[in-house]
């Protein structure tokens, strides 16, 4: 018989609260940011076995932080994958050309 530990169920509805508090918290731009990262480069990067969350938004700087994990954190073709590929995208996307992308290894 499967035993499942319903602390453990409640601690995971926890952790999505706790996120979409987070996201709601955020200014326009950055969740606005988080949607492209999840629906466009996410998945892409995944692919290649690798992920990329959201850190932080500076609507002062305009820069977006954003953390690489698993293969692509270190890789050598991630920081060409994030000027050309990511920032690009974000710039279009948002109509905002001065938006610098810095990735931080996760």
């Amino acid at each position: 018989d499967l035993v499942v530990d319903e602390s453990l169920i409640e601690k995971t509805d926890n952790f999505k609260i706790k996120q979409e508090e987070f996201f709601d918290n955020l200014d326009v731009t950055s969740q606005q940011i988080i949607n492209i990262l999840e629906e466009y480069v996410k998945p892409a990067v995944q692919s290649d076995g690798g992920n990329i969350t959201f850190n932080s938004y500076d609507e002062s700087t305009n820069v977006v932080k954003v953390t690489l994990q698993g293969a692509c954190s270190g890789c050598p073709s991630s920081t060409f994958t994030l000027k050309n590929g990511i920032e690009n995208m974000l710039r279009d996307m948002l109509k905002n050309n001065s938006i610098i992308v810095e990735a931080m290894n996760g």
